[in-house]
């Protein structure tokens, strides 16, 4: 891939370019970033009309972000979607999110990626209606996978369950419906968690991959009306993946979410890489409030995947915030690599009870990304979210470097 003039490209010892870096966002960071292939595309939003409008203008942002890289919709393999929705749950959300991918489908190519849509809170304010970011890859060795145990949409889209690129395999977000979309044993956590994962491994196995490939998962749960009804959810569901999912376990975000259909309780999607992995242990990681059972960061090939970090307690966004990016970086370090080796960062935040404004906390949270991450740094996607796994967390971040 050879790097358009407007853009900053990084070399590596060799000499050879590995990293384009695409035009800066709104809130100071790349909108693109590609590297050995893959292209990495952070939040892309347009907070200005009703939700047709902005999908509309996510989407150009999208499209944009890719020209600016040398690729376009057709290399896009993995897309998230992100979305605010105001009214309540049922047929009414189910109707919006129908109108909202009604235009996404005017702009994705066909096939169209792996897929997640979750609603939020905000993308990251609640004057932001959508966000969407997604991994696009100019590689041809690709497989489209849809294996015949699955589910389906709710209207016909040419969204994919899963792309294999190469060694990796995309996972579109798996979740127990039906056929015509309707979301199946309603209300029951540990069997919709089942029937997920059971359509999981089909999606992985159709591209040659087992549950010992898997190196991340992120988890959307049902957050109910309380943090607390919202982590007995979340137990049930990491529950059953204890159980279904033998040996070493992936790496996990997760977060508390309205879902879209009626009596949904879960969604989950995740990126699996074939061959060995190493599991990333940062000194100290035994004292950090977090998923026991599941390791803090795989190494796969050349991409290292960082689950869900936190540091929850009783401090405030600022505090959580410089935490959670020391132990990023400690994290980074423990894999012999730092900051610059980002290429994609995630935060899920819940806002302090005495916050001023949405916008004093995107403001608080990007100044600490910038306080800690080079310039040239990663992509970045910043969402509101009703709630998170641990007491008294605000903040969770997710990562992917590249050595």
């Amino acid at each position: 891939m050879n790097a358009p003039t407007n853009l900053l490209s990084m070399r590596d010892a060799s000499g050879d370019t590995r990293r384009i870096i695409g035009p800066i966002g709104p809130h100071g960071f790349p909108t693109s970033i590609a590297i050995d292939g893959k292209i990495y595309v952070g939040c892309q939003s347009a907070p200005i009309g009703d939700i047709g409008t902005q999908t509309a203008g996510a989407f150009k942002g999208m499209i944009a972000a890719l020209d600016n890289v040398d690729s376009n919709m057709s290399d896009l393999v993995n897309l998230r979607t992100y979305y605010v929705y105001q009214g309540g749950g049922g047929k009414d959300v189910t109707t919006f999110w129908e109108k909202m991918t009604e235009v996404r489908l005017r702009y994705l190519s066909d096939p169209g990626p792996a897929a997640t849509a979750v609603r939020v809170v905000g993308v990251p304010t609640a004057e932001h209606l959508i966000g969407v970011d997604g991994v696009a890859t100019i590689s041809g060795d690709r497989q489209r996978l849809m294996p015949k145990h699955t589910w389906d949409w709710s209207i016909p889209t040419p969204f994919s369950q899963g792309w294999r690129v190469g060694d990796t395999i995309y996972l579109g977000g798996q979740l127990a419906a039906d056929m015509e979309g309707k979301a199946v044993a309603l209300g029951d956590v540990a069997e919709q968690a089942r029937i997920t994962l059971e359509f999981i491994r089909h999606v992985l196995a159709e591209g040659g991959h087992g549950w010992d490939d898997l190196a991340t998962l992120r988890i959307c749960y049902q957050a109910g009306s309380s943090p607390e009804e919202g982590r007995a959810t979340l137990d049930t569901i990491l529950g059953v993946i204890s159980e279904t999912i033998p040996g070493t376990l992936p790496a996990i975000t997760a977060f508390g979410v309205d879902l879209l259909y009626e009596g949904l309780m879960l969604e989950i999607d995740g990126i699996s890489v074939k061959g060995r992995k190493q599991e990333i242990v940062p000194p100290g990681a035994m004292t950090w409030m977090r998923f026991d059972d599941h390791p803090v960061a795989l190494a796969a090939d050349k991409e290292i995947y960082v689950g869900g970090l936190g540091a929850p307690g009783g401090a405030s966004l600022v505090a959580q915030s410089e935490a959670t990016l020391d132990r990023l970086n400690v994290t980074l370090r423990a894999a012999d690599l730092g900051y610059e080796n980002l290429v994609k960062l995630t935060l899920f935040y819940v806002p302090d009870e005495e916050s001023t404004s949405p916008e004093s906390d995107i403001k608080t949270l990007t100044s600490a990304i910038k306080d800690y991450v080079p310039d040239a740094g990663p992509v970045v996607t910043i969402t509101r979210t009703k709630n998170l796994p641990f007491p008294g967390q605000r903040i969770q971040l997710d990562a992917v470097a590249v050595r």
